[in-house]
């Protein structure tokens, strides 16, 4: 490796990016708004995934300062929800958990189960293990133990974990966020990240609940 590259290599930047939020108006659950969001966003973050549900549409002219806006999708299955990042277009309503996995993958996305061992939520919990997952969550609006569970099937499974705040409201933002290793550009960098592992949770602004 020549001396540039070399440089080049050791001055990428870890970003750090929030990879779960609601907004209203496209989720029935959040009453965060565009403008709050906008107004109490950590500035410790470099970007941010709006995951609304079984939503992909992005917001025409969503702009933040210094701050990176994609839109990803948490899209409903009969046995919890799956988060996924990198496509167009959405399954049919009637997928099951497999079929949505399997379009994800088909599509160049990347598929995570999203909080599997929430009390507070349909939740894959267990049954996390027999799904072909990308990655799994760990989430700022669960409990600890949901977290650690979610955390040692991530282990177990030797797949990554992300982090996303889950913010259906202004209160809720700015906890868990998804450290990557690598430049984050575009929706695709975050796929390829997650593909190749190169991300790990991290707390924002309070202490990272896993």
């Amino acid at each position: 490796m020549s001396s540039k590259n070399a440089k080049n290599k050791k001055s990428i930047k870890s970003m750090i990016f929030d990879l779960h939020l609601h907004l209203e108006g496209r989720s029935p659950c959040s009453i965060l708004s565009q403008n709050q969001l906008i107004d109490k966003i950590s500035p410790k973050l470099d970007g941010i995934c709006i995951t609304d549900h079984n939503i992909i549409k992005p917001i025409k002219k969503f702009y933040m300062f210094n701050i990176k806006v994609f839109f990803g999708v948490e899209i409903w299955s009969e046995l919890g929800d799956i988060l996924a990042y990198g496509i167009n277009i959405l399954p049919s309503k009637n997928s099951n958990a497999k079929q949505i996995i399997d379009f994800v993958h088909k599509h160049n996305g990347v598929a995570i189960a999203a909080h599997p061992f929430s009390n507070r939520h349909v939740a894959f919990g267990d049954k996390v293990y027999e799904y072909d997952f990308d990655a799994i969550e760990i989430n700022g609006a669960i409990s600890n133990n949901a977290n650690k569970l979610a955390e040692q099937a991530a282990k177990n499974m030797e797949i990554p974990l992300i982090g996303g705040s889950d913010a259906h409201s202004v209160n809720q933002l700015n906890s868990i966020g998804t450290k990557f290793k690598i430049k984050i550009r575009r929706i695709e960098d975050i796929v390829k990240a997650i593909k190749l592992g190169k991300c790990e949770v991290i707390g924002i602004n309070k202490k990272d609940t896993h």
